[in-house]
């Protein structure tokens, strides 16, 4: 036999051995995945898809806690009131039932009152849409291995499941009904907001993405923290189901009282929520229903708004992709720096340069920080209408935003100090206000602060030559 032939033959015997080890490799996965399917298929104690549930009954120690069940529109409680339910807590109810493993059962086991089970503490029924029910039964707890013994309604199997899902299952009336106090879809719009019994009451009014406070522009954040404040309340406890006096719960004399303009779809309406206090307790009923609610306290401080809470701030509307030049000016000289935008070949994200007009590259990172903090510059205080006498202001110092061919895009006047802050004037804004001493004492207002090597004489230029 050739050279040739012995070679191929044994090139043969190699793709045999290959092939048959990868079909060992193949049938051994597909049995090992079967195995694990199988496996998990006799752990789950439950077979049903939850969105084929209609309804639901929750018992504890024989009595029972509530019935909900599903129309159009959603999950309803039925029983011991009639109520909104929250649909987020009983589709998670279903979802821990149907997800439901069992660690092993019992086998033959047949007393059941040794695991709690001739008298369940608590029992969770659910009907399907063919009619059919499937339910649980929950005993005691094991404190041994912190395990659980349950039952299938119909079933005598005695199972034994980690002892974490009894949480899932204890849930109270209230865990179930809607908590949202205002009653409100997550879409649901706010156009407007009027809030009164409060010191200052105020109103807010949509404009486009932002909000309008008394006619003129909103602090957009804040106005959207009040808004959500509401929309997003939800109810610490049930303090009267029907119909109440108002000042059995401190509602004759509110805290405060939201009114909200809302659309949702293609439906306008109003909302009003009443804010009360009584023996320490803070209440809120809303206008389409009876159920007076217990909130947390916080929602009264959300609601008090000083007006400068909600005015806007901002002092610069330029954006920081815009700005080609800054120039500072004070007492210490003119600093002018440059600032380009580098495409890089790649396609990537553009990196940006810095250069100190006559001197050469400037700091990087002083540059970038600077950038960031003058175009998000906002006042912290306001102190009226621009005055017309400047002087006792103390102001002496200039910073300018520059774009394409010179055009100002900013422009903010510093002055003296009060209060660990600043006064200020930006082009644009007829207010005199006062902004973060240490955000604008920062700035590069010295050629040493932007120059990324200090020029020689500087205070700066020993400590840089110093450096290794």
């Amino acid at each position: 036999m050739s050279q040739i032939k012995k070679s191929l033959l044994g090139l043969l015997a190699l793709l045999v051995v290959a092939g048959a080890v990868g079909g060992i490799a193949f049938w051994t996965r597909k049995d090992e995945a079967a195995k694990t399917e199988a496996k998990e298929k006799s752990e789950k104690i439950f077979e049903f898809d939850k969105a084929h549930a209609r309804s639901l009954r929750l018992e504890k120690d024989g009595k029972l806690v509530a019935a909900v069940s599903k129309d159009d529109k959603g999950w309803k409680v039925d029983e011991p009131i009639k109520a909104e339910a929250d649909d987020g807590m009983v589709d998670s109810l279903l979802g821990s039932l149907t997800s439901l493993k069992q660690k092993k059962d019992l086998g033959e086991e047949k007393d059941l009152k040794a695991y709690g089970l001739d008298a369940p503490r608590s029992s969770l029924t659910v009907e399907l849409d063919d009619g059919k029910e499937q339910g649980l039964l929950l005993g005691v707890d094991n404190s041994f291995d912190n395990t659980l013994y349950v039952k299938k309604t119909g079933d005598a199997t005695v199972r034994i499941v980690d002892g974490y899902n009894k949480n899932m299952f204890d849930k109270s009336l209230l865990d179930l009904r809607d908590k949202k106090v205002a009653h409100l879809d997550d879409s649901a719009d706010v156009k407007r907001v009027d809030v009164t019994g409060v010191k200052t009451p105020y109103v807010l009014e949509k404009d486009g993405s932002g909000w309008k406070v008394g006619g003129a522009a909103a602090d957009s954040a804040a106005a959207d923290r009040v808004v959500s404040a509401v929309k997003q309340l939800r109810a610490t406890a049930v303090a009267a189901e029907t119909a109440a006096t108002a000042a059995q719960f401190g509602l004759d004399k509110p805290k405060a009282v939201a009114k909200l303009s809302v659309t949702s779809g293609k439906d306008t309406f109003t909302r009003t929520v009443v804010f009360g206090q009584k023996d320490s307790k803070t209440l809120a009923r809303r206008d389409d229903s009876p159920v007076i609610y217990e909130v947390d306290a916080s929602i009264l401080k959300d609601l008090e708004k000083e007006p400068f809470d909600l005015q806007d701030k901002t002092l610069v509307k330029a954006e920081r992709d815009q700005i080609r030049k800054f120039v500072f000016e004070s007492p210490s000289g003119k600093v002018e720096v440059t600032r380009t935008k580098l495409t890089p070949p790649d396609g990537g994200f553009p990196d940006e340069k810095y250069e100190v007009v006559g001197h050469g590259p400037a700091k990087k990172w002083k540059m970038s920080s600077a950038s960031y903090s003058m175009t998000s510059l906002k006042a912290a205080a306001f102190d009226g209408p621009v005055p017309r006498d400047l002087k006792k202001y103390g102001f002496d110092k200039t910073a300018t935003l520059l774009g394409e061919n010179d055009k100002v895009l900013a422009r903010i006047r510093l002055g003296a100090e009060k209060d660990g802050k600043r006064y200020a004037l930006a082009d644009g804004v007829d207010k005199l206000a006062r902004v973060e001493k240490a955000t604008v004492d920062d700035w590069p207002w010295k050629l040493a602060d932007a120059l990324d090597q200090p020029p020689p004489g500087s205070p700066d230029a020993g400590v840089q030559a110093s450096k290794p």
